[in-house]
């Protein structure tokens, strides 16, 4: 049986009706006019006839004595897990993200498959939705992506019909199966030994971020968990969630980060930063101190079905300008990767567990209000470089819908679709009210990042006697007026003409 990694059992573990590991796509497609009537119909029968693969086709084993793991579902059957919803007329962008709110918070069956999938129809102008979630405990985002990317096809003539449920090639278990008793006692020795060395490894990890919090050194240490979180986005722990949508021109952004020697990512979070302290400042409650943002970082050689750590480093300072905000995001981002790289995944997995661990034992007890770890968290798990189609429909929307896990209450997820960068919002409503407008201030937070960040200096070529003058002195400038000017237009012109909605009745 698949062993599971201690972010995944931790998952598990730790899940309450308050905070539910689902994760998974929120999927619009624009079927061809002629068949968009029997469209809905027609994919649930297609699909129903695909197989079922790992990880999809696991349940939990939880036994009397020993550690939780996973093993097939003997009585699989994936018409149990695929459903139709018809939405009542108008079919609304809001409609529809208040009924995936509704699904989104449902716990999963562990007796059987840990995914289910709703093909939604009524929508305006003949469109269809379809949402997937699975248990975060088999899957991280990068393996989603995958699976979506696998389901997904990449022309309008490919007319087979993959589900999501088979996306991810099932895994060799036959080194496993082969094992020795020798090599398999000598691999549970190195196991236990790893995990001495991680503890130790773990703790100079923190005595170093100790000692950048007393000012005495550390200073590429990552932040102290726990400290300086200032109080924004807090409120009680409830299953409610309202969800919003945004994407940003993904062209723009590379080529203005180009200019400026900065990551997607990066751009990424100090356009959140501006739309954050924005949102912030309208309802009254500015932000003192610089927000804390966790983020998941991709790990190397990890096992289960999780690689990934998830680490916290302050934004931007209040009062900062938009290109100092990206200077000081720049730096936290490379402490963080810095931290990872000289450190065992193993330190780090278990850093996270740890840190994320203890605000979910809070809340399990009674403590509604518990440890904040973060004010959001912030995750980009890649995407889909060019358009994509189901059973010939373009794919209109690839919207993530993931988790805001104990100790935060909101989470944005980053997903790539051809030439946009799309924004799912998921957030506590009593923490986050009216969430689509923090989708529309990220829109517009860009275009101002952009139009008032100053230009990079070009790069000097060296000469044997001196250096050149740069050449162009006003094209950098004019440049970036006009990038930043599309950026807008693009941005407002795909996104919906509401940017998100929250859910019907939240508060």
């Amino acid at each position: 049986m698949p062993a599971l990694s201690v972010i995944d059992l931790a998952m598990f573990l730790l899940e309450t009706p308050e905070r539910p590991f689902n994760i998974g796509p929120l999927i619009v497609l624009d079927p061809p006019a002629k068949s968009a009537a029997g469209f809905a119909g027609k994919l649930h029968t297609r699909m129903l006839k695909r197989p079922v693969g790992p990880p999809f086709s696991y349940r939990l084993h939880t036994p009397l004595l020993g550690v939780p793991s996973l093993e097939e579902d003997p009585k699989a059957d994936v018409a149990a897990h695929v459903h139709r919803i018809t939405l009542k007329p108008p079919g609304t962008h809001d409609q529809l993200f208040a009924t995936v709110c509704k699904l989104h918070e449902t716990r999963l069956d562990r007796s059987r498959m840990l995914w289910e999938l709703y093909i939604i129809d009524g929508l305006e102008g003949g469109k269809v939705a379809v949402y997937g979630k699975a248990h975060h405990g088999i899957i991280d985002g990068r393996g989603f992506v995958n699976a979506v990317s696998t389901w997904l096809a990449e022309t309008r003539a490919e007319r087979g019909v993959r589900a999501m449920w088979e996306a991810l090639p099932k895994r060799s278990r036959e080194s496993a199966e082969r094992l020795s008793l020798t090599d398999k006692v000598r691999k549970s020795l190195g196991k236990t030994a790893g995990t001495a060395g991680s503890m130790v490894s773990l703790y100079r990890m923190l005595g170093e971020q100790g000692l950048h919090k007393l000012g005495l050194g550390g200073k590429d240490a990552m932040a102290l968990p726990f400290t300086g979180i200032p109080g924004a986005f807090t409120g009680t722990a409830s299953s409610k969630r309202s969800l919003a949508y945004c994407a940003l021109p993904l062209a723009e952004m590379k080529a203005f980060g180009k200019r400026h020697n900065a990551k997607v990512n990066d751009l990424l979070l100090a356009t959140l930063d501006i739309a954050l302290h924005r949102y912030l400042v309208e309802r009254g409650s500015a932000a003192t101190e610089s927000l804390v943002a966790a983020m998941p970082v991709a790990l190397a050689n990890a096992s289960g079905g999780n690689q990934i750590a998830v680490l916290q480093f302050p934004l931007g300072a209040p009062g900062k300008s938009p290109i100092e905000r990206l200077n000081a995001i720049r730096a936290q981002t490379t402490k963080i990767k810095a931290a990872v790289g000289k450190s065992s995944s193993e330190t780090v997995m278990l850093l996270t567990t740890l840190v994320h661990g203890l605000p979910a034992l809070l809340e399990k007890v009674g403590m509604k209000r518990g440890l904040a770890v973060s004010n959001l968290m912030v995750s980009n798990p890649f995407g889909l470089a060019e358009p994509r189609y189901l059973m010939g429909a373009p794919i209109e929307l690839v919207m993530p819908v993931s988790v805001v896990p104990a100790g935060q209450m909101l989470n944005i997820t980053a997903v790539t679709l051809a030439g946009k960068l799309q924004l799912g919002f998921l957030g506590m409503p009593e923490a986050v009210p009216e969430i689509h407008k923090l989708a529309q201030y990220t829109v517009e937070a860009f275009a101002e990042l952009t139009q008032q960040a100053p230009v990079a200096a070009p790069a000097k070529r060296a000469k044997p006697t001196k250096l050149s003058r740069p050449e162009g002195k006003g094209a950098g400038k004019a440049a970036v007026k006009v990038a930043a000017k599309g950026a807008a237009k693009s941005a407002a012109r795909k996104a919906p003409a509401k940017a998100a909605s929250k859910r019907r009745g939240a508060a």
